[in-house]
């Protein structure tokens, strides 16, 4: 299925990271991840957050309360394909250089990212 997506840097904390953010359908809420790198090139351990309201595929600038600001560093359209066991597969397809992302769930909010 072919949905939206965007990478945010998420500054002026005390933890700064990057917040990858996919649709699971058109028009639906981002499941979120937060990686400490961008782009991915081997695999690394995510934390999966709750979900994101749709303006985060567009909106950079500051957050409510004192949460820092962040910054979009790609966004687009991808292929998603939510398999079993919690293994998401992910292409994409503009806005970033062309790359496969696989992402599986490890335990509870940890999960791992790698690329193909």
């Amino acid at each position: 299925m072919r949905v939206n997506y965007a990478i945010l840097r998420h500054e002026g904390i005390a933890a700064p990271h990057f917040d990858l953010l996919f649709e699971t359908r058109p028009r639906s809420e981002l499941a979120a991840w937060r990686s400490a790198q961008w782009p991915i090139e081997a695999a690394v351990t995510l934390v999966r957050l709750k979900d994101h309201r749709r303006v985060y595929l567009e909106y950079e600038g500051e957050l409510s309360e004192r949460r820092g600001f962040v910054r979009r560093v790609a966004h687009g359209t991808c292929e998603l394909e939510i398999g079993e066991n919690a293994v998401w597969t992910i292409r994409l397809l503009t806005g970033s250089t062309p790359q496969k992302l696989v992402i599986r769930q490890i335990k509870d909010e940890q999960w791992e990212v790698f690329s193909q």
